[in-house]
């Protein structure tokens, strides 16, 4: 997509492509790492969903209502003002994938280092939180070809390595990031992650 067609919303993020490399492991078939990236990154509708209007925004709206197991994501996300960013819809297709979100749960934000964590929320260090929100978000769907590419677009525009273990039933994300589930919104797919992801080289005052 060029900056041309996108939408309005997601040119006000910063975005980058960035090409990365993959390590898959030797002799996995094909098809096992498929079917597992495939029911990850592709889930199949949810009915248990208390979102109002079923959009990622909403999702993490009830986040916050019930006490989900990413609150603090979702707080923070409000906090941020990108709310309104991920409920947006194709207008042409209402449920077209629009956002991959890749979640950490509230034990990821606790497991911090108490330093960063800290920092992270001052008011002078804004500009850094949105650079690592950014990080957890990507524009559309990731693709088998993109997991066995290693190429993820994020809007932050740093790269996040993605690896298959031997079993090919597990995915990590920058080494000792551990994907644990997903689920699928109106307009896009959320990832939880057991570890907040931090863009390479993010220095904080």
């Amino acid at each position: 997509m060029n900056n041309k067609n996108r939408p309005h919303w997601i040119n006000k993020l910063t975005g980058a492509v960035v090409a990365m490399g993959i390590s898959l492991p030797i002799g996995l078939p094909v098809w096992a790492q498929s079917y597992y990236s495939a029911s990850i990154f592709s889930p199949s509708s949810t009915s248990t969903s208390r979102s109002v209007d079923g959009t990622i925004a909403g999702e993490l709206d009830a986040a916050i209502k019930y006490y989900s197991e990413y609150q603090t994501f979702a707080e923070v996300v409000k906090e941020a003002g990108l709310a309104e960013s991920l409920r947006a819809k194709d207008s042409n297709d209402p449920d077209k994938v629009l956002f991959t979100v890749f979640v950490p749960t509230d034990e990821a934000f606790e497991a911090l280092p108490t330093d960063i964590r800290q920092k992270l929320f001052e008011p002078e260090n804004r500009d850094k939180l949105m650079m690592v929100l950014n990080y957890h978000l990507v524009e559309g769907m990731v693709s088998d070809e993109d997991v066995a590419a290693g190429a993820i677009e994020t809007v932050a525009g740093s790269p996040v390595n993605i690896e298959l273990d031997a079993t090919g039933d597990k995915i990590a994300l920058n080494e000792d990031v551990s994907v644990l589930s997903s689920q699928r919104a109106k307009n896009g797919v959320m990832v939880s992650i057991d570890r907040v992801l931090l863009p390479p080289d993010m220095e904080l005052n």
